[in-house]
């Protein structure tokens, strides 16, 4: 297993050993026939709700969710509205189309196939962090809420930078050498203009050079793209998430060796251990060379491009 886009979060429970074990009472139910989804927890693996290994918990957040597209609900709606009108000889008001749309979803709903997505969720106990498996904030929310109603005493707090990104960002692509160390500028970043027009732009080879043109006539890095200990490279937004996470070949080569042990629990808590990891190096860079730069005064001659976010 391998996380692709990471948020990342620091949390704090003093009783979190004994309260997560009554994770049970919030396990997944089946969706209700007149509900649109239902969210609970499911194991990461096998029968157990909670996995241990190496340091870490794993967590895995289920969402069983009812299909029923909106244009269903229309089509039919069409119908019976076609329908009435033909009986009646006069046109269905406003008020009552949406009452006939919520009667028809009603009665569609019980009919309508679930599908069932997971979300997969790293508790690091060395370092306190949790890590989520998702890109996405409205994911996150739903675990997090979860997570707050099984574990009352847990605090999240979302892992941020306590200096503008964008700013260090145009800064790393101005002067590459600049970079925090382990880090190298990878394969491409996003840069948005005063008006928040987004545009993808490599940053290496001949790019660069255009790249560094429009930071300078206002052109703000919202994301950049990098490689850390020639190991992995990723996306780091001005969030502090982390997109795209993709191993590169030193890792490849401990996963390939991963991949020729005996049996598949071995191999399992293996990766999810060299995951783990990886992640907290990763994670512990970032934050580090973050927070220690931010504290330190700005060269002049390097200093940022201004502009804004």
């Amino acid at each position: 297993m391998w996380f692709n886009n990471v948020l990342v979060y620091s949390y704090q429970s003093k009783q979190m050993f004994s309260q997560i074990q009554a994770m049970e009472q919030e396990h997944l139910k089946p969706c209700p026939p007149h509900a649109r989804f239902t969210f609970g927890w499911i194991p990461p693996f096998e029968q157990e709700l909670i996995h241990e290994v190496a340091g870490c918990i794993m967590v895995c957040l289920g969402k069983e969710e009812r299909i029923l597209p909106r244009s269903v609900i229309q089509r039919h709606l069409t119908e019976k509205i076609k329908a009435l009108e033909t009986e009646r000889g006069f046109a269905v008001k406003r008020s009552e189309r949406a009452h006939l749309a919520e009667d028809i979803e009603f009665e569609l709903l019980p009919k309508a196939f679930c599908l069932q997505k997971k979300l997969y969720a790293l508790f690091d106990t060395v370092e306190q962090r949790l890590i989520l498996n998702t890109s996405s904030v409205n994911q996150a929310s739903q675990l997090l809420a979860l997570l707050r109603k099984s574990i009352p005493d847990i605090q999240i707090d979302p892992v941020g930078s306590p200096d503008n990104l964008a700013l260090r960002f145009n800064d790393w692509i101005n002067h590459p050498n600049d970079l925090p160390p382990n880090f190298s500028l990878a394969s491409d970043c996003i840069l948005s203009s005063l008006d928040n027009e987004k545009k993808r732009f490599a940053c290496k080879g001949g790019e660069l050079n255009e790249i560094q043109s429009l930071l300078a006539q206002g052109f703000s890095a919202t994301e950049v793209s990098l490689i850390w200990d020639e190991r992995i490279q990723f996306t780091l937004t001005q969030a502090l998430s982390l997109k795209r996470i993709k191993c590169l070949d030193y890792l490849q080569d401990e996963l390939h060796q991963i991949a020729d042990m005996d049996g598949e629990e071995l191999q399992r808590d293996a990766r999810i251990t060299l995951l783990a990891g990886e992640l907290r190096g990763l994670c512990n860079s970032i934050t580090a060379e973050l927070v220690a730069q931010s504290a330190q005064p700005k060269n002049s001659a390097h200093a940022a491009v201004a502009c804004d976010a």
